[in-house]
């Protein structure tokens, strides 16, 4: 999976996440339009959707929920 994204939100808020703080996912934005490339005979439908997501940044890295556009 590769992906690109856009997290934006009050810069005293960016920098609590940059320091590693617990912040409320709901005071700033963050979504990811990922892409999928398996040859994987189980998961080739991944190869065609379109998919999009949002995400949460821990201090021990982002954790996202990723959802098929139907």
């Amino acid at each position: 999976m590769t992906y690109k994204g856009v997290r934006h939100g009050p810069p005293e808020i960016i920098k609590r996440i940059e320091n590693g703080e617990q912040v409320d996912p709901a005071s700033y934005y963050f979504r990811i339009a990922p892409m999928f490339e398996t040859a994987s005979p189980k998961y080739d439908w991944l190869n065609r959707i379109v998919a999009v997501g949002s995400g949460h940044r821990f201090a021990d890295g982002p954790l996202c929920s990723v959802f098929e556009v139907q």
